[in-house]
């Protein structure tokens, strides 16, 4: 059968973290990427799913919030987006449901993330990390990654909150690049313009995690947009249609570089065009091959 016959039998629930702009552009492009025969519910709200929910065969979470909180009330199959893949293996590991459940993460992939920072900055091989004690990265993995580009990874543990700027300050005295991580005790909303005022004074340029970052002064950033990762997730639904399968857990397959020239200028650090930064990790992934 065509797939857009298979579709319309299919009861798909699109539950959302909440109703803020990038979870209503997911939800936008989700339900534009789909055949219009197929009925999507959408609830806005994580908290709007209970028990007594009306049945569906798939739902599709948005956001941690909605995924950890659905994840707890049903058996029926989860497709996880927008989340971190850190967050996912945790929330696995607590509900042991790895049969009925994957996942689009959110962030990057350290390969991808190593290529993007090599072809920004090819002359700056020390790269700082700062890292709290909560973090569940796999950092070696991303060492293992830059060190594949000639450039070396220094980890800097932070012990305690209020040693943040001394722990950053030590760190930038022997790094020419900051790497941000998804680690919300140090790049809080309190914390980043103050992180990125320090930064300045040591001209070092932040590698920040999203557009947001760049508009608040990182050098640049490499991520997936909601509509990028929601296109993404309606194929993985069709697919689902025709086999009843959850895809594996996997990175966004599509991503948007931003950069910040004036934030460049100010720094003197030459910086390319968001299209030769993605032609040249093309390139070296073409080389690798």
């Amino acid at each position: 059968m065509p797939v857009s016959a298979l579709a319309e039998n299919l009861r798909v629930l699109l539950v959302l973290s909440d109703n803020t702009a990038p979870y209503q552009s997911f939800s936008r492009t989700f339900s534009q990427s789909l055949p219009a025969a197929l009925h999507v519910s959408v609830l806005e709200h994580a908290e709007d799913f209970a028990v007594g929910t009306p049945q569906s065969d798939l739902i599709v979470t948005v956001g941690t919030k909605a995924t950890v909180w659905v994840a707890a009330k049903t058996s029926t199959p989860i497709l996880a987006t927008m989340l971190p893949r850190n967050s996912y293996e945790e929330l696995l590991s607590k509900h042991r449901r790895a049969k009925g459940m994957s996942a689009i993460y959110l962030d990057q992939p350290w390969d991808r993330q190593a290529d993007f920072l090599h072809a920004v900055l090819p002359d700056r091989s020390r790269i700082g990390l700062l890292y709290s004690q909560g973090t569940h990265l796999d950092l070696s993995g991303l060492s293992k990654e830059i060190s594949r580009n000639g450039s070396v990874l220094n980890l800097q543990l932070l012990n305690a909150p209020d040693a943040l700027f001394s722990s950053l300050e030590a760190l930038l005295d022997n790094n020419d690049v900051l790497f941000a991580i998804p680690d919300s005790v140090i790049y809080s909303s309190n914390n980043i313009r103050n992180i990125l005022l320090t930064t300045y004074r040591h001209g070092v340029p932040l590698i920040g995690l999203s557009q947001s970052y760049v508009n608040a002064g990182a050098l640049c950033a490499i991520f997936s947009t909601p509509e990028q990762i929601a296109t993404q997730t309606s194929a993985a639904v069709l697919t689902f249609a025709q086999t009843h399968q959850l895809p594996d857990a996997q990175y966004p397959s599509s991503f948007t570089i931003a950069v910040n020239q004036e934030v460049a200028r100010t720094l003197s650090v030459p910086l390319q065009s968001p299209e030769t930064l993605r032609a040249q990790m093309d390139n070296a992934k073409r080389k690798m091959r």
